[in-house]
């Protein structure tokens, strides 16, 4: 694997990807602890981070990795789930149809190190971990979106829509998901149309 590439000014320099290239995004919250937004997409195989939005720009495009992502990783979330006060990264890994967190490691207070989330390896403990058992995959879980806490527990949580038409609601943990969720939408025939939720 490649080390993280930085592009200061990614808003549009030399670099960047083009914003048309982006394959899937998340929003991080303040992952940087700049009063930013910051922002985690994947451009084909690689892996971004966008960090410092401003509205209109963003301060810093950095390429995290090269290859992994695309087809083989679908994002979920960029938001802190261990509850360390750190931004972790959470996937779904298409391969074994289940989902792996990366935790991220502070640079200072709230701040993340981006190239902690780079890859299994950079991330706190060093290695990936289970959040969800066997059964999400692209068949059985056509779309699936993680968001802010939205339960009360100070957790972010994941909403999904199963290819029954169904929209479930996962409650999120700190060590991970357990149960079947709650089903929210009875299956619904119009669900099974949608191609992305959010």
């Amino acid at each position: 694997m490649e080390p993280p590439v930085a592009v200061a000014g990614g808003g549009g320099c030399d670099g960047a990807p083009n914003p048309a290239d982006l394959t899937q995004i998340v929003a991080a919250g303040d992952a940087t602890d700049d009063d930013r937004t910051d922002f985690f997409a994947t451009v084909g195989d690689d892996l971004w981070a966008f960090t410092g939005y401003h509205g209109v720009t963003i301060g810093q495009a950095t390429r995290l990795a090269t290859s992994g992502w695309g087809s083989e990783r679908d994002l979920v979330s960029a938001l802190d789930i261990s509850g360390d006060g750190v931004t972790d990264l959470l996937y779904r890994n298409n391969t074994t149809s289940k989902l792996m967190l990366r935790k991220g490691i502070a640079v200072a207070d709230d701040e993340v190190d981006v190239d902690s989330l780079a890859s299994a390896a950079n991330s706190a403990g060093g290695s990936d971990t289970e959040y969800g058992s066997s059964g999400w995959s692209r068949t059985n879980i056509p779309l699936l979106m993680g968001t802010p806490d939205a339960n009360g527990d100070s957790v972010p949580d994941i909403w999904t829509v199963h290819a029954n038409g169904s929209v479930r609601f996962y409650p999120g943990s700190p060590t991970g998901l357990s149960g079947s969720g709650s089903e929210i939408i009875s299956p619904r025939s119009y669900w099974q149309t949608r191609i992305t939720i959010g």
